[in-house]
């Protein structure tokens, strides 16, 4: 047996010998960089325009990306210009951020669809891009007698914990890199009635990088040079299905990677999400493999949404209440409502630390495996066709090992 003198003099000692200190974690040895990457002005037509092709400036660590547009429609002598129910956001026909290797990391979506990724997705404390002091929309109907203009401001999300830059992405070839794919919708995509000359979208992005770190801090300890179980990547992707109205049952196609946010989206025989609400199932079950995870009637999952913090969720028995009215952020005016998106309910798997969807430990999301079955059941009201998008936010951790997001 070792004398106690010897087990001393067996431990690792301050001059050097022995095991090195562990580094200090990334965070602590890197700054958020700000780059403006691009900027495009183009009138919009009657047909969809391509724009060109943002390839992602190399730069550390990708945090995310932040889509700027402004939409300036000058005076017309139109007697009503009626919008359609997605716009603004409608303005973008299509979003992609795709990978190193040009497949999807994001997207296809609509430019609402963002919206609702940016708003139930669990990145900011202020979710909601309407409630930005960026936003403005001239969603008026009537005679469009002066200018008018709007504006909104959407994240590509690609960090999924700022906490820590879990998810941040390595950004530093100049050959292999990301890119950002937009295509502008076509003017009978927004409008019923157009106005007289249709108007000019400016559209800008800007990065935000994680700048790579020193190899030890001022003192000469060792820093983390990668974020936590770095190349792991967060998706979101969306299936759209064709439902009949009465008995639902439909498969999900999008399995495999651990499930952080499911959104469900019905849109009625018309594509409206105001008919998609009505005609909702109530109730609705979420069923994976043999069990049921949901069984949730839909004045109460409007109930925990609104306890989620997204404002009226459910206001006062009405989808269409509101208890936060949305001012103009440029003239003061008031130009709709904080309320519950119609047609859209949303499942997050990512509120397992405290009270807001996205303060996550990771402990919380859905692991599936490629064969898994996610089945929606129900009755849909209504009559006819309806639309039945899922949209899915999942993550694919760095080697496939899950037990790297929980240490």
């Amino acid at each position: 047996m070792p004398s106690q003198r010897g087990a001393q003099q067996a431990r690792p000692q301050p001059n050097g010998r022995g095991a090195p200190p562990p580094a200090r974690a990334f965070r602590i040895g890197v700054q958020s960089t700000d780059e403006i990457d691009y900027d495009d002005t183009r009138n919009l037509t009657t047909s969809t325009q391509d724009l060109p092709v943002l390839n992602v400036p190399p730069a550390g660590f990708l945090q995310n990306l932040f889509v700027l547009l402004n939409y300036t429609v000058a005076a017309n002598a139109v007697a009503t210009v009626v919008v359609k129910e997605d716009y603004p956001w409608s303005i973008i026909d299509t979003i992609t951020f795709e990978d190193v290797n040009n497949a999807p990391i994001l997207g296809p979506f609509t430019g609402w669809d963002l919206m609702i990724a940016n708003k139930y997705g669990g990145y900011t404390f202020c979710d909601d891009p309407r409630l930005s002091p960026v936003y403005r929309s001239d969603t008026l109907t009537g005679t469009n007698a002066t200018a008018s203009s709007t504006a909104f401001c959407l994240r590509i999300p690609v960090e999924l914990v700022q906490r820590d830059s879990l998810g941040a992405l390595p950004n530093k070839s100049g050959t292999a890199m990301f890119k950002v794919r937009i295509r502008l919708a076509a003017s009978g995509s927004i409008y019923t009635t157009p106005p007289t000359t249709l108007g000019s979208v400016r559209t800008r992005i800007e990065q935000s990088d994680w700048w790579e770190p020193d190899q030890t801090d001022l003192k000469g300890r060792p820093l983390a040079q990668n974020p936590p179980a770095v190349q792991t990547t967060q998706y979101w992707s969306k299936v759209d299905y064709l439902v009949s109205a009465g008995s639902l049952r439909q498969k999900f196609d999008r399995v495999g990677y651990l499930i952080r946010n499911h959104i469900v989206v019905l849109r009625d025989t018309t594509l409206t999400r105001s008919g998609g609400e009505t005609d909702f199932p109530d109730p609705f079950l979420l069923r994976v493999e043999g069990n049921t995870l949901i069984t949730r009637l839909r004045d109460i999952w409007r109930q925990r949404m609104a306890n989620d913090g997204y404002l009226g969720a459910s206001p006062s028995g009405s989808v269409t209440a509101t208890p936060v009215s949305i001012a103009d952020n440029y003239t003061g005016a008031s130009i709709g409502v904080a309320s519950k998106d119609n047609g859209v309910y949303v499942e997050p798997y990512c509120r397992d630390f405290t009270h807001k969807p996205g303060w996550e430990t990771r402990r919380g999301y859905l692991a599936t495996s490629s064969a898994a079955r996610i089945e929606a059941q129900g009755t849909i009201g209504g009559a006819g066709a309806h639309t039945l998008t899922i949209i899915t936010n999942d993550v694919a951790p760095a080697n496939g090992d899950d037990a790297q997001l929980t240490v």
